[in-house]
């Protein structure tokens, strides 16, 4: 009976964001750039494409990408509220716990996209850079809808890019992700 009372109390204690979603978080980071440095808060970590192990907390984390012949980018990676912790409403104790780990806390988004834009671009260059990042965004952002075959977002990328519909709906079918589907379509598109 004491053991089953221990059980029971360890639980209780337990914070629930802290048992469900740990006190870190993995981040993937990637960008238009191979081997991009990647700097979190100006400590240096990985080279992309990469996964960062961050600790969860209340603060805002920078991140940095550097590349030689490439204008430095920042990121701001924004610590919310982890709504896992809402049924430590069933026991104010589990409040302190989650607070003192970080796991109330939670960093949106998990997953970090970035366009990085050559030093000293001509207007020419800076305006194909601008269209191959829209193109790649609205990919990125849409590309589950895309990837079903949704005809108004074929349509709009299809404006977008020049390309037929049927011809981005291909691409994007055969794509292994959402990264290699923009890929695709900004190397077809040209």
């Amino acid at each position: 009976m004491k053991k089953f009372q221990a059980v029971i109390a360890l639980l209780l204690l337990s914070g629930c964001g802290t048992v469900f979603s740990g006190t870190q978080q993995t981040v993937t980071v990637n960008t238009n750039v191979p081997e991009a440095k990647v700097y979190v808060n100006g400590m240096p970590m990985c080279s992309t494409p990469c996964a960062v192990e961050l600790n969860r907390s209340n603060t805002n984390i920078n991140i940095i990408l550097k590349k030689d012949g490439y204008n430095d980018t920042v990121f701001v990676l924004k610590s919310q509220w982890n709504p896992i912790t809402i049924i430590n409403l069933s026991f104010v104790y589990s409040w302190t716990t989650d607070f003192v780990s970080g796991g109330v806390w939670k960093y949106s988004p998990d997953a970090v996209y970035v366009e990085m834009d050559k030093k000293d671009m001509t207007k020419a260059e800076a305006e194909q850079s601008r269209k191959i990042s829209e193109i790649r965004r609205f990919v990125l952002f849409n590309y589950s809808a895309l990837k079903v075959g949704d005809k108004e977002h074929l349509t709009s990328l299809s404006a977008l890019t020049g390309l037929k519909a049927d011809r981005l709906s291909n691409l994007i079918k055969n794509a292994s992700d959402e990264i290699d589907a923009a890929n695709k379509v900004v190397s077809t598109a040209g």
